[in-house]
């Protein structure tokens, strides 16, 4: 019970602090397609190719320790006779 709240609130700080990356993200892309030159552009484009880069390798990383820790949970339930004896 313990281990699925853990598991519950992991998960929805996760994805909370998924969206706040998320909103960098869209101001990056907004200042690119409102960048008044190619050069300024290019730049740009390279700090969010950055960003999305570093932003992927965490979330691949994130992924790779929840089913690890997935796999570690036992597939079928106790029974409660058997954890008495």
């Amino acid at each position: 019970m313990i281990l699925k709240k853990t598991i519950i609130i992991y998960l929805l700080s996760l994805t909370t602090f998924a969206f706040a990356q998320n909103k960098e993200v869209n101001k990056l892309l907004e200042k690119v397609n409102q960048a008044p030159t190619a050069e300024v552009k290019k730049e740009l484009i390279e700090e969010l190719k950055d960003k999305l880069a570093s932003e992927n390798k965490k979330a691949q990383q994130e992924a790779d320790a929840i089913i690890k820790a997935k796999k570690k949970i036992p597939q079928k339930l106790y029974k409660q006779n058997t954890l008495s004896k």
